[in-house]
C-alpha cells in the first residue's frame, strides 16, 4: 500500500510529516510535566501575519498596469509634441507662403511700376537720338562741301530749325570731330555737362545721354550723336540739352496713382530727377538729395546686369531697382515700409490661430489623459476589491493566516509535490490549551489578542516555505515540507519554546499552553483526510496527556 502510493516516480517516497496543536480545555496550566524550554533569543524574529487587506503594490499584474499607465501618459506626451510641432510647422509655413505672396505682390507692383518709369525716360532718349541722327546725316554735306559751317548761313539755319523743331529742347551745338563748338543754338551750352571722353564713347556706342547739370525742377539730359563722314568715321558731333519736364510729369502721375517714391539716379547714385506720392493720387518733385552708399551700390548692380533689382529690406521700404535702356541711369521706385505691415500682421494672425488651436489641442490631450487615468484608477480599484475579496475567501480576517479553504490546498499541492519528489512532508495540529475558559474569564476582545499573537508566535516558528493556517476557533495548522519527523519534531520545539513566553492580555500577563500532534507522508497516510484525522488524534493524546501531568 505504501509503495503504491509513492510510485509517481517509481519509488517510495521519503516520510513527511504533519503536526496539529489544539487547545480546547484550559489555557496555562500552573504546571507543566516537562520542564519549559527557555526562549532562544538566536530563533528568527516573529514574522508577522499578512496584512489585510493586501497592499496594492502586492496586487496581480500591478507592474503591467503602471507600465500600461505610464505607456498611456508617454504617448499622451508623444501626441501633444507632435500636434504643437505640427502647429508649429503649419504657422511657419503659412506665414511662411503667406509672406513671400505678399512680398511677391509688392515687389511686382514696384517692378512695373519702375520698367513704367523707366521706359517713359528711355522712349525719350530714343526719340533725341532718332532726330539727332536724322539731322547729322545731312549736316556732313554742308560741312564737307564749304570746309566750314561757322559761316554758312544755311548750316546754321538747319541747325536752328533743328532746335526749334522740339519744345524741350534747350540748346544745340555742332562739333568737330576734336569736339570743339562749330554752330550753336539755343540758351544752354549742352557741352558744360558732358564728362570726359564723351566723344569717344558716342562714336563707339552710336549716342551717348547723361543727365545735364540742371535744377531737380528742371531737369534734362544731354545727348550727342557723332556726324559721320563718308567712311563711317566721326567728323564731328551733334549734342543737344533737352529737358525733362514732360517725364518729371508722367512720372508725377505715375508716382501719384501708385503711391510710391520714384527716383531716377545715374551710376554715382546722383538724382536725376525724383517725385514722391504725397496722397490723394498726386506726388511732389523732390528738391533736395544725398547720395547713399547702399543706393549706389544697387545702382551700379542694376545698371550693370541689365536686370530689375529688389532689396525687401531697405531703409524706408521695400525697393526695386529698373535699368533705364539708352542711359547708365536706374529708376529706383520704393513704397513705405507699412506696404509690408500684411506680411507682420499674417503672422500674428496665423501664430494666434495656433496658438489658440494649440491650447484646445493641449486641453483635449489633458482630458484624455484624464480619462484614461481615471479609467486606470478605476481598473485598479477594481483589482483591489478583487484581490481583497480573494483574499478574503481565503485568509481568515482576524489573524490574516490561511483559512480552512487555502490550507486544504496547500496541503494537496504539498502531498503531490512530495509525492513527485520523493521526499518527506510533515502535518502538525495545534490547540490552545484552556481558550474556552480564557474567553469566558476574559472576554472575546482577550480571546482575539490570544489568538493574534498565538498566530504570530507560529508564523515565527516555521520556515518561509511552510505554511501557518487557522482553521477555526483556536486551532491551527502548520503544513512543514521537506520535514521528516525529527524536523517536525525540530519545529514542534521551536513552537513550544515561543509558547513558553506568557502573553500580555489586558494589561496582565496569561500564560498559554498549547497541544501539538503531528503525523507523517507518506507513513501516517497518502491522503489529505488521512494525515488530518492522524494529526488530530496525535493532538488529542498529546492534550489528554498534557492534563493528566498537569494533575
Amino acid at each position: 500500500m505504501l509503495k503504491a502510493m509513492g510510485s509517481d516516480d517509481g519509488a517510495l517516497a521519503r516520510p513527511v510529516v504533519f503536526f496539529a496543536v489544539s487547545s480546547r480545555d484550559l489555557i496555562g496550566h500552573d504546571a507543566r510535566a516537562d520542564r519549559p524550554v527557555p526562549f532562544d533569543p538566536s530563533a528568527p524574529a516573529p514574522r508577522a501575519p499578512a496584512a489585510y487587506p493586501p497592499p496594492a503594490t502586492t496586487l496581480p499584474d500591478g507592474g503591467a498596469r503602471r507600465a500600461r499607465g505610464s505607456g498611456r501618459r508617454r504617448t499622451a506626451a508623444l501626441v501633444a509634441v507632435a500636434g504643437l510641432a505640427s502647429l508649429v510647422a503649419v504657422a511657419l509655413v503659412s506665414t511662411s507662403l503667406g509672406g513671400s505672396a505678399i512680398t511677391a505682390q509688392v515687389n511686382t507692383r514696384l517692378s512695373s511700376a519702375g520698367k513704367q518709369a523707366a521706359g517713359y525716360l528711355a522712349q525719350v532718349i530714343s526719340g533725341r537720338v532718332a532726330a539727332l541722327d536724322s539731322a547729322a546725316d545731312q549736316l556732313p554735306i554742308l560741312a564737307l562741301v564749304e570746309g566750314s559751317t561757322t559761316d554758312n548761313p544755311a548750316a546754321t539755319a538747319d541747325l536752328a530749325a533743328l532746335s526749334l523743331a522740339e519744345t524741350g529742347s534747350q540748346g544745340l551745338v555742332l562739333t568737330n570731330g576734336a569736339g570743339s563748338p562749330v554752330l550753336r543754338s539755343g540758351n544752354q551750352n549742352p557741352l558744360d555737362g558732358l564728362p570726359s571722353g564723351w566723344g569717344a564713347s558716342s562714336a563707339r556706342s552710336g549716342f551717348l545721354a547723361v543727365a545735364a547739370p540742371s535744377s531737380f525742377a528742371a531737369p534734362a539730359v544731354d545727348v550727342a550723336v557723332p556726324v559721320r563722314e563718308g567712311g563711317g568715321t566721326a567728323g564731328g558731333f551733334l549734342v543737344e540739352q533737352y529737358g525733362l519736364g514732360g517725364s518729371l510729369s508722367s512720372l508725377q502721375s505715375l508716382a501719384g496713382a501708385q503711391g510710391m517714391k520714384l527716383l531716377v539716379l545715374d551710376r554715382a547714385g546722383g538724382l536725376v530727377l525724383g517725385v514722391d506720392a504725397a496722397g490723394s493720387g498726386s506726388a511732389s518733385v523732390v528738391t533736395s538729395w544725398t547720395p547713399k552708399a547702399s543706393m549706389t551700390a544697387a545702382t551700379d548692380q542694376a545698371i550693370g546686369s541689365g536686370a530689375v533689382g529688389l532689396d525687401d529690406n531697405a531703409t524706408g521700404g521695400p525697393a526695386a531697382y529698373s535699368p533705364v535702356n539708352g542711359a547708365a541711369w536706374v529708376v529706383r521706385a520704393t513704397l513705405p515700409s507699412s506696404a509690408l505691415a500684411a506680411v507682420a500682421s499674417l503672422r500674428v494672425a496665423v501664430f494666434s490661430i495656433c496658438g489658440a488651436l494649440a491650447l484646445l489641442f493641449l486641453a483635449a490631450v489633458v482630458m484624455v489623459n484624464r480619462t484614461l487615468r481615471g479609467r486606470d484608477q478605476t481598473e485598479a480599484a477594481l483589482i483591489i476589491q478583487s484581490a481583497a475579496m480573494e483574499h478574503a475567501a481565503m485568509h481568515d480576517p482576524l489573524t490574516g493566516l490561511p483559512n480552512r479553504l487555502l490550507f486544504n490546498d496547500r496541503l494537496q499541492h504539498g502531498i503531490s509535490n512530495a509525492r513527485r519528489s520523493g521526499r518527506p512532508m510533515a502535518l502538525l495540529v495545534l490547540d490552545i490549551d484552556g481558550f474556552k475558559a480564557l474567553n469566558d474569564a476574559l472576554g472575546h476582545s482577550a480571546g482575539d489578542t490570544v489568538l493574534r499573537e498565538t498566530a504570530t508566535r507560529l508564523q515565527a516558528s516555521v520556515r518561509v516555505s511552510d505554511t501557518v493556517a487557522r482553521l477555526g476557533g483556536d486551532e491551527f495548522v502548520i503544513v512543514a515540507v521537506d520535514a521528516d519527523p525529527a524536523q517536525a519534531e525540530l519545529i514542534s520545539t521551536k513552537v513550544r519554546q515561543r509558547m513558553e513566553e506568557p502573553m500580555t492580555v489586558d494589561d496582565r500577563q496569561v500564560p498559554v499552553g498549547l497541544s501539538i500532534g503531528q503525523a507523517a507522508f507518506p507513513e501516517d497516510g497518502g491522503e489529505p483526510a488521512q494525515l488530518l484525522r492522524r494529526a488530530d488524534t496525535n493532538m488529542y493524546r498529546d492534550k489528554r496527556a498534557r492534563k493528566a501531568t498537569s494533575g
